[in-house]
């Protein structure tokens, strides 16, 4: 009997276990499915915007499609309830849990085989079914965000038919029982040895559930370091964009033979913003490939940007101007990118300007976004190049290589 308790005991365990784990993989893979499409609507579809609930329920209700789901519900960020589709679908509550998981960025899963028709359906009748009906349902709540992204922008619930759940589970139980009913019947003699075979066996299934699970979580890593990658490389350009005018004005007052204290000042300033750039890169690589995450309010950000371009503002005999009207905080990895491009724009307006010229940076929020502008008084640029803007090679300079907008435009890509 003790022998026999033990057995069922473990078995119970086990069969919890992989309950689970069943579930917690079909939620992983509908998380996995949501994010690859959603990057892939957001890239196809102009004018679509995550922070937009429609726009959420657009997204999700072709993941719910693509997936087999019955239906779809979406909550905003704080639990409450905001829509839900088909139409059919009644409004509910998130679980105190189920909201917990979401601000974790974790899925969450419950699968309740007695679930009332008249809790899922507003009119049973239209889907066939009967009030006081019961149902199997197997809910999984996924947090809304941008792929990439930590900011929480709402909550979706997805509602599936229960069955092939609970079958799959049920089919896992059964070995589990027929398992132990062999290795209780076969005697005290062979105990040791059927019963390291059985937990072998479940070991091996849960070990390969657990494969899956990590190869979802390490494809979502691929995804992050794609993106860290095209951004380290943006800003290798920038720094390779950046050094090619102060290097420039090195070698030629290296090749004048008589040098005057001016010739010697424009050297040492050369030189010195060449090493200002080099350390503000090192910092930047540096922060993006450490853990270390903090928050740059716009205006410290742009007192940055104003500590290192005026220097350059006054070599060039230019105005410049900085404005801040508001805008959201932003972490670090992305406050060092828009430096990066609020300095390459604005060092291509000091090109662009006669002396004397005026260069206004402005920082401001449109709905909910926010907008960095660089504008000159210069004589604007022809309309061959506005056409191809931000391709590389596309220049209105005798003697520019047509990189800094490309370089620009490669940096807020990869934000």
């Amino acid at each position: 009997l003790v022998f026999g308790g033990a057995i069922w005991i473990s078995q119970k365990q086990m069969g919890e276990r992989i309950r689970e784990q069943v579930l917690a993989r079909y939620a992983q893979e509908l998380y996995a499915i949501s994010l690859v499409h959603q990057v892939t609507m957001v890239e196809s579809v102009e004018g679509l915007f995550m922070d937009d609930p429609f726009d959420q329920l657009t997204i999700y209700g072709a993941v719910a499609e693509l997936s087999g789901a019955a239906g779809v519900r979406l909550y905003s960020a704080d639990g409450g309830f905001l829509v839900s589709s088909p139409e059919n679908i009644t409004e509910s509550n998130l679980f105190a849990g189920q909201l917990e998981m979401a601000r974790l960025f974790a899925p969450a899963t419950v699968l309740n085989d007695a679930f009332p028709a008249e809790d899922f359906f507003w009119e049973p009748l239209l889907e066939g079914l009967t009030v006081g009906q019961t149902l199997t349902v197997r809910e999984v709540v996924l947090p809304v965000h941008v792929a990439d992204e930590d900011e929480l922008l709402g909550v979706v619930q997805f509602l599936f038919d229960g069955s092939d759940a609970l079958t799959d589970i049920a089919e896992l139980n059964d070995d589990l029982f027929l398992q132990g009913v062999f290795i209780f019947g076969a005697g005290s003699s062979v105990i040791t040895l059927l019963l390291s075979f059985s937990f072998a066996r479940i070991n091996r299934i849960y070990r390969s559930l657990v494969e899956r699970t990590f190869a979802l979580k390490k494809a979502n890593q691929e995804l992050a370091l794609s993106d860290r990658t095209s951004a380290v490389g943006g800003v290798a350009s920038h720094l390779i964009h950046g050094l090619r005018n102060p290097l420039a004005g090195l070698i030629a007052y290296l090749d004048i033979s008589q040098k005057d204290e001016d010739d010697l000042s424009t050297a040492k300033s050369a030189a010195k913003r060449m090493e200002g750039m080099v350390d503000n890169i090192v910092r930047t690589l540096g922060e993006n490939a450490s853990d270390a995450v903090y928050e740059l309010d716009i205006s410290e950000l742009l007192e940055i940007f104003r500590s290192r371009i005026e220097p350059i503002a006054d070599e060039h005999h230019v105005q410049l101007n900085v404005v801040s009207t508001g805008g959201k905080e932003l972490d670090n990895r992305d406050g060092n990118l828009v430096l990066l491009i609020l300095e390459n724009l604005t060092q291509n307006a000091m090109e662009a300007c006669e002396p004397g010229g005026r260069i206004t940076v402005r920082a401001d929020e449109t709905d909910g976004l926010t907008v960095f502008e660089v504008s000159d008084d210069a004589r604007g640029l022809p309309e061959t190049v506005k056409r191809s803007l931000f391709q590389p090679g596309n220049t209105s300079k005798k003697q520019g290589a047509g990189l800094g907008l490309a370089i620009s435009g490669q940096l807020a890509a990869s934000m």
